[in-house]
């Protein structure tokens, strides 16, 4: 009996130690699954706050991204109308161009006219001058033969005296008739042909001729100068840049002391027919 007491002792013994360590088991695996438990919630924590930082970062790369591609948009906007607005410009620019280049041709066409009407009334200005000279040498023709007819009717009036000096005398008249014959046939030839043949040779001279000629191409010379000078000066002004010159066809030659020089000549010609006529007097 006591040996029966003993071993259920012995058991029941047993039996706590073994549920104690059984409590003590599932205590520390209690307390190793609240460890592991609470080691899990901080690293879940961990994991949501990286997690929610994650999703911030790609909120914010998101949003950056919309931002960018908002730009983006903008700027293709934008690159659309500075597209717009340079076809624009360009179009203004070559009409602007067009409109440049028939301006310029239309002031080229002016100035070319304007030099063509130059080169006509300085031509026109010579041949006044030269008409001008011519009857001024008229004149002078003029008052020439009213001397000359001054002369023969002083001359007519000695005739007279002399054939009434020649009536007394046959003799006398008969030498007087043979010294007056050459001075009648003298005076009707310049009444008849010698004033015309005078006016002839001063209007045919060679001299005048050339001094003519010259004095009209001196003028034409400076009319062209002019004219180009001008026409120039009207590029320089359309164009804003400077006119090379140097391919005028009167380019580095002084047209207008030509010209003055020209001028002089005509004004202080001396025609040798003038001093025939005045030695023939």
């Amino acid at each position: 009996m006591k040996a029966t007491l003993e071993a259920d002792r012995a058991k029941f013994e047993s039996g706590l130690k073994t549920e104690e360590w059984s409590v003590v088991g599932w205590k520390r695996k209690a307390e190793a699954e609240a460890a592991l438990l609470s080691n899990e919630r901080k690293n879940w924590r961990e994991i949501c706050e990286k997690d929610n930082n994650e999703k911030i970062g790609l909120r914010n790369i998101i949003n950056n991204l919309k931002a960018k591609v908002k730009r983006l948009k903008k700027q293709d906007a934008d690159i659309e109308k500075l597209k717009q607005e340079k076809a624009e410009a360009e179009a203004a620019h070559d009409e602007a161009r067009s409109h440049r280049e028939r301006s310029e041709q239309r002031e080229v066409r002016t100035c070319a006219t304007l030099a063509l009407r130059d080169k006509e009334i300085d031509e026109l200005t010579a041949l006044l001058s030269e008409q001008e000279q011519i009857k001024a040498e008229l004149e002078s023709a003029k008052k020439y033969l009213q001397l000359e007819r001054v002369k023969r009717a002083e001359t007519s009036r000695r005739l007279n005296e002399t054939e009434e000096k020649l009536e007394s005398s046959e003799t006398a008249r008969v030498t007087a008739e043979s010294q007056l014959e050459p001075l009648k046939n003298d005076m009707l030839w310049l009444k008849d042909r010698g004033v015309i043949s005078v006016a002839n040779s001063v209007l045919n001279a060679d001299e005048l001729d050339e001094t003519v000629a010259h004095l009209l191409v001196a003028a034409g010379n400076d009319g062209y100068a002019q004219g180009y000078a001008e026409c120039s000066h009207h590029m320089v002004n359309a164009l804003k840049v400077d006119w090379d010159t140097s391919r005028s066809a009167t380019h580095g030659f002084d047209t207008k002391a030509a010209l003055a020089t020209a001028e002089t000549q005509f004004n202080t010609l001396q025609l040798p027919v003038m001093d025939l006529v005045t030695v023939g007097l």
